[in-house]
């Protein structure tokens, strides 16, 4: 398979039934025109893509799965799929997916994580989440996925919000926010992003990760809500920041974070970190989706720079003093 090429950028595309996710796949390829595009899309579509915006105009870059829901089961049809993408010989250079409407997307964006042979072929460059907003209101409780959506996205479209009032769309825009505190948010008309940089933003790059975690600066998220909209967030899905100054026991934190992962995966939604580990004067960044995670070198630490450790964490009933109780622990 081409190992020598440089990977594939992919972009994951979520959202609940009727969001207009095949509408922004539309829009996206023809906004970028100059770009080469395939697409996974799968057979629940209420639109197909146009395969007059595909650059080549040639169909057979448009990748259907016939076996359902890519995200339900990663079965061999989707690895079979991705394999297709290389074997064919045809040229492409960025790669949409787009999951069915009650999909959670953790194992696909997992799907590329998982092996040092698809971390050479491809890297996502982000998880962009389509929310209804005249039905977000309906879904967000009754429908765990949409929470997993929104938590695993990297960029928020709050769509169909012409017709609402400003007031209305920052309450919703606010909801949102209590899920994903560091989700990139933009509220818009018709799955239009003409306006917005929605491709290239690497936001699984190390740069990318660290800068999110820093900006994170709320290291007990609380938000501070009206009794109306708290009254409708009966979920418990929040982000957790924790800070540990000085070092870790790099061991010590990697059997523990790989254990935890694995018996939490399905409450666990997202994690990102710098970390700081004793007898070594890099800086680590850590991100992890559901039982994946990597650790990558990033910059240096300054010979007179306060060494800390920082770790964010979004999902379902995290239990703070467990994680933070760990994470001292792992202190030298």
């Amino acid at each position: 398979m081409m190992e020598e090429r440089k990977p594939i950028h992919v972009t994951i595309v979520t959202g609940f039934l009727g969001a207009g996710k095949t509408t922004l796949l539309n829009n996206v390829i023809n906004k970028y025109s100059n770009k080469k595009f395939a697409v996974i899309e799968n057979e629940f579509g209420e639109i197909g893509i146009d395969g007059d915006l595909i650059v080549t105009s040639d169909s057979n870059n448009i990748f259907e799965l016939s076996n359902g829901c890519i995200c339900c089961s990663l079965s061999d049809d989707f690895y079979e799929t991705l394999s297709k993408l290389f074997e064919s010989g045809r040229q492409f250079d960025h790669l949409l997916i787009e999951t069915t409407g009650i999909a959670d997307p953790n194992g696909v964006i997992g799907a590329f994580m998982s092996t040092e042979q698809l971390q050479k072929l491809f890297v996502v460059d982000s998880v962009i989440c389509l929310a209804d907003a005249k039905n977000i209101d309906n879904v967000i409780d009754s429908q765990p996925e949409v929470n997993k959506q929104l938590a695993l996205a990297d960029i928020v479209l709050l769509n169909k919000v012409d017709g609402l009032a400003p007031e209305r769309v920052d309450e919703l825009t606010n909801l949102v926010h209590v899920v994903n505190p560091m989700a990139a948010i933009y509220p818009v008309e018709h799955s239009d992003v003409s306006n917005i940089d929605i491709l290239d933003t690497f936001a699984y790059k190390g740069k990318q990760v660290e800068k999110s975690t820093l900006s994170f600066t709320n290291v007990v998220f609380r938000p501070n809500m009206g009794t109306e909209t708290a009254g409708k967030l009966r979920h418990s899905v929040r982000a957790e920041g924790f800070s540990v100054p000085g070092r870790m026991d790099p061991d010590e934190f990697c059997r523990w974070i790989e254990d935890y992962l694995y018996f939490n995966s399905k409450t666990i939604f997202r994690c990102k970190g710098i970390l700081s580990f004793a007898d070594n004067d890099v800086k680590y960044i850590f991100q992890a989706v559901g039982g994946q995670y990597l650790i990558e070198s990033g910059g240096k630490w300054k010979p007179d720079e306060q060494r800390f450790s920082k770790l964010v964490v979004i999902g379902r009933d995290v239990d703070r003093s467990q994680i933070e109780e760990m994470l001292f622990s792992f202190v030298r």
